[in-house]
């Protein structure tokens, strides 16, 4: 599974984030690295107050746009139409580039299914494979989860396994 880039994105203000922000919101995938980098914020700088919240990279850079807070965490590319939608709001923004994260995708132990390719994952997640035997398990239906539609590890794994294609609508 190919990695995905994991995007700080700082209103183009001409400052440091360090100097300027207070709020951090959006992707949970970078959720525990921004609580840690506040926390030692905090410990050198005891009279800072930086609050971190989760709910998503769309919703962060929502968030951004609308001013309710200073940083949007996004585990993925900021999009075209959210740039734009950005400018419009008076709110250039700056991608940086803090990490790289993994995705994977996980069976229960007791499947026998070790391995899948990423057709299959399409299929799976498509609705298209319904059970495991389809894919050399037993005869036992497939149940499919999957992130909220606000997160940016959903669209990134849309983008790379569903290969731009809608996700079953039965997923969970």
């Amino acid at each position: 599974m190919p990695l995905k880039k994991i995007a700080l994105l700082l209103a183009a203000l001409g400052l440091t984030a360090a100097a300027c922000a207070q709020k951090l919101k959006g992707s949970d995938t970078l959720l525990p690295l921004a609580q840690k980098a506040a926390e030692n914020y905090s410990e050198k700088n005891p009279s800072a107050h930086v609050t971190v919240t989760g709910g998503g990279s769309g919703v962060g850079l929502s968030s951004l746009r609308e001013g309710t807070t200073d940083i949007a965490m996004a585990s993925r590319r900021i999009k075209f139409d959210e740039r734009v939608r950005m400018q419009q709001a008076g709110r250039p923004v700056e991608e940086l580039t803090v990490a790289f994260d993994a995705l994977a995708v996980i069976v229960h132990p007791s499947n026998p299914v070790s391995r899948l390719t990423r057709e299959q994952l399409e299929g799976i997640f498509r609705g298209k494979i319904t059970n495991w035997k389809q894919v050399g398990g037993e005869d036992r239906k497939i149940v499919v989860y999957s992130r909220e539609t606000s997160s940016g590890t959903y669209e990134f794994f849309k983008e790379s396994v569903l290969k731009h294609r809608n996700y079953m609508p039965a997923v969970l």
